[in-house]
Parts: structure tokens; sequence; C-alpha cells
């Protein structure tokens, strides 16, 4: 005779089960809205940084102790962020591992009076910010009473909505800025144009608005010859890159990554192979980086992780978009110490190992100092001691 469940142990079960689901949802929740707080204290912080960070005068005896408290206050603040970036994928943490370290050496230049230095690093970490959130599709909803009034320019507002994600605005007040006619330097015209096409390209893959918006910024009175050059290649790029607008827009699984990947990267048969593309073949790349960190978040299995971090590695270096901190060397260096074992720990090491060898002495391999050649040699025992 087939035995039935008591009434009451089902309602318990059932009890449980919601309970249990309950307190996991809640326990979620939770850690998102600390984790945002937390945000949002480094967001005010950089704030009122911006205005010391854009002078070019030299810091005075207040702002010098402004950058000081700010400092300490960011090391404590990413400190406490620290376990819910570690739930994040490996990009994300290696972005707070590269922020920590600034921090670091942000308080080391306090220390010996050396502010224009301070400020250059944490301009620095703006940029690791910007280059974080831009690889997700969110926009902020953390800084809604921050307004224009804030900043000494559009431009300072711009930069600070671009790197909180309110990429909207970023791109409406850096339109705003351009069509004012603000002369700016050659540089800063670049990395006006590049947060653009980053929002269009890599983040949300919205090509028509990328090409209206650079169609307009050709009006802009103050390009130089190699500015106007570059927004055509660009043009040019995303035109190629549209023409695949509807298969660029099913990417759901690694195989298919794969295709994309060796269509714009090529075979990449051998270490360093795929790290000179011209202007127009930088867009494609873009688009490419975008779809991998989307990819990347969307938690993949693990055995594909480092095959991500290996592409994603060879793509960020060939961008060398200045406006980002190139995480390239970290991304191979992460696949081969998390990794080890994968088949993929060996290409990891090997593009890294090219990418010092190009570094110190172009391709001879003879001017690498003892303590980073000490480190390849340390990398590379370690996938040879690790069974296959």
């Amino acid at each position: 005779m087939k035995r039935q469940a008591h009434p009451i142990a089902i309602y318990s079960i059932l009890v449980f089960l919601v309970f249990s689901l309950t307190s996991s949802f809640a326990a979620k929740a939770e850690s998102a809205k600390s984790l945002n707080e937390t945000m949002v204290s480094i967001g005010y912080t950089m704030e009122g940084l911006f205005p010391i960070l854009f002078d070019k005068q030299e810091a005075d005896k207040k702002q010098q102790q402004q950058l000081t408290d700010s400092v300490e206050k960011l090391i404590v603040l990413f400190d406490r962020s620290k376990p819910h970036i570690n739930a994040k994928s490996p990009t994300y943490r290696i972005s707070f591992d590269v922020i920590k370290t600034q921090l670091t050496h942000a308080r080391s230049a306090n220390k010996y009076k050396n502010f224009n230095y301070t400020k250059s690093i944490l301009k620095d970490i703006t940029s690791v910010c910007a280059s974080c959130h831009t690889q997700d599709t969110k926009i902020r909803t953390l800084f809604p009473n921050i307004k224009r009034d804030a900043f000494g320019s559009d431009y300072e507002y711009a930069e600070f909505s671009y790197m909180t994600r309110n990429y909207k605005t970023a791109v409406e007040y850096l339109t705003k800025f351009l069509d004012a006619n603000t002369e700016v330097d050659e540089a800063e015209l670049l990395s006006i144009m590049k947060q653009m096409i980053t929002i269009y390209i890599q983040i949300y893959y919205q090509p028509d608005d990328a090409i209206a918006l650079l169609n307009r910024l050709n009006k802009y009175k103050h390009h130089t010859k190699f500015s106007k050059k570059t927004l055509e290649e660009w043009l040019a790029g995303i035109a190629e890159l549209k023409k695949d607008k509807d298969s660029l827009k099913t990417i759901k699984n690694i195989d298919q990554l794969n295709i994309e990947v060796h269509k714009i990267l090529g075979e990449l048969s051998e270490p360093g192979s795929a790290q000179f593309p011209n202007k127009r073949e930088r867009i494609a790349r873009l688009w490419l980086r975008g779809a991998l960190y989307h990819y990347l978040n969307s938690r993949p299995p693990r055995e594909e992780v480092p095959i991500i971090l290996y592409w994603l590695a060879i793509v960020d270096r060939s961008i060398n978009f200045s406006v980002y901190y190139s995480l390239s060397d970290m991304y191979l260096k992460e696949c081969v110490l998390k990794y080890t074992s994968h088949p993929y720990a060996q290409k990891c090491f090997d593009e890294y190992k090219e990418n010092i060898i190009l570094s110190y002495s172009g391709s001879r391999g003879t001017d690498i100092p003892e303590d980073i050649q000490n480190e390849l040699n340390a990398l590379q025992l370690r996938i040879n001691g690790v069974p296959k």
C-alpha cells in the first residue's frame, strides 16, 4: 500500500521553502541596499572633488586638506564594498583591485605633499570607475539630487554623469559643451568622442544614434586635422559594423561569440597578432568588448570564463583608448592564476609575456627588469606544475 504524506508534514515543508526563499530574497535586497549606500557615499565624495580635479591651478591649503580627507574616506568606503564586489564577475573585481592600489598611491602622494600627483591619480580613478560601469547596461539611479549647478562647467557635469552611468545626461552636456564651441585640446576632444561612441556602440549598441551624434560633432569648429580624420574613420567603422546589426543583437552563447571574435580579431594563432587595428576596425572591437562583458556578467559556466578573459584582454589592449585604464594584463594574470589547469591558461600567459616584451624592449626581450622576468618565470612554473 502506497504511503501518503501527512498534511502537517507537507505544510511544514511549504513553510520552510517559503521562509527560505523569502530570506534569500531579503538577504539579496539588503546586500544591494548596502552596496548602493556605499556607492552613493563614494559618488558624493567624488562630486566634491571634481572642482579640484579639473582646476589646473595648484591646490591651496584648504583643497589639500580636502584631498587628504577624501582619499582616506574613499579607502574606507571601497574596503566596505569589497564583499559585494567579490560576488560579481572577475572583471569587476579586477577594476576594484586597481582602484584600491591607486588609492594607496594617492595616500602616499598626500603624505609627501605631492598633491598634483594625487589629483592625477583621482582623475585616473574616475576613468576606472567609468570603465567598470560600461561593462553592463545599467543606468544611474543613485544621484538624482546632484545637478548641473554643483559643477564648474558642463564638461565637469558630463564627466561625473558618465562616471555614474547617467549616460543620457552625459551625452546631453558633452554635446552642449561642444555646441558652445568651447575650444579644448585635442586629447580632451578625442576623450569626449570616445565616451559618446562607447555609450552607443559598446553599452547599448545603437549605431544610428552614434552616427547622428558624430555627424553633429563634425560641425565642431575647433577640430584638429587628426581629430577630424579620426571622427571620419569612426563613422566609416560604425557604418561597416551596422551591416551586421541583426546578427550582432542575437549573441546568446560562447559559440556565437567565438564566431564574432575570430571574424573581428582574426585567427589569434600567435601572441600579439591582434594588437594593431586601424581606426575603423577599433569600432568593431569596441562592440565586441561590450558583447564579451555582457556575456561574462550573465555568469557563464566556469570553464568558459578564462576564454572570455583571454578575448577581453586582447580587445582591451588593441582598442587602446586613453580614456580607459587598460586592464588587459590583469585579465591575463587572472586567467593564469585562477584557472591554471585550463587549456587557455597557457594562451593567457603567452599573450601576457608578449605584452611585457613589447612594453620593455620591442621584439628583443633583452631589457625586461629582473623582478618582471622573475614574475614571468613563476607564472610559467605555476602552469607547468598543475596536472592537466
